[in-house]
C-alpha cells in the first residue's frame, strides 16, 4: 500500500480513537454501566489492533506511522475541546 495513504489512514485512525475515548470517559463520568463496559471493550480492541498493525508489517515506516497517528490523537482532541464552537461556527451561530 502507498505509504501516503497508510499514513492518512492512521492519521484519521488517531483522530476517530480520540473521539472514541472521550466517549469513553464521558460515559463513565455519567456512570452509565453498559455504555462504559461497551465502550472499553471497543477502546481496547482499537487500542490492540492498532499496535498489532504498528508492529506487524509496518517495520520500516513505525516511527513515522507513530508519529502521524500521535497528531491524529492530538487533532481528535483539539476537535472534543472546540466542539461546541465548531458547531456554532457550522450551523452560522455567533
Amino acid at each position: 500500500m502507498n505509504i501516503f495513504i497508510t499514513y492518512l489512514i492512521f492519521f484519521f485512525v488517531g483522530i476517530f480513537q480520540d473521539l472514541l475515548i472521550t466517549y469513553y470517559y464521558q460515559v463513565i463520568a455519567k456512570e452509565y454501566a453498559w455504555r462504559s463496559t461497551i465502550a472499553s471493550s471497543v477502546v481496547t480492541l482499537v487500542n490492540l489492533i492498532i499496535l498489532y498493525r504498528i508492529l506487524t508489517g509496518l517495520e520500516d515506516q513505525a516511527l513515522g506511522i507513530i508519529l502521524v497517528f500521535a497528531l491524529g490523537n492530538g487533532v481528535g482532541t483539539f476537535l472534543v475541546i472546540k466542539k461546541k464552537s465548531i458547531l456554532n461556527f457550522l450551523s452560522g451561530n455567533k
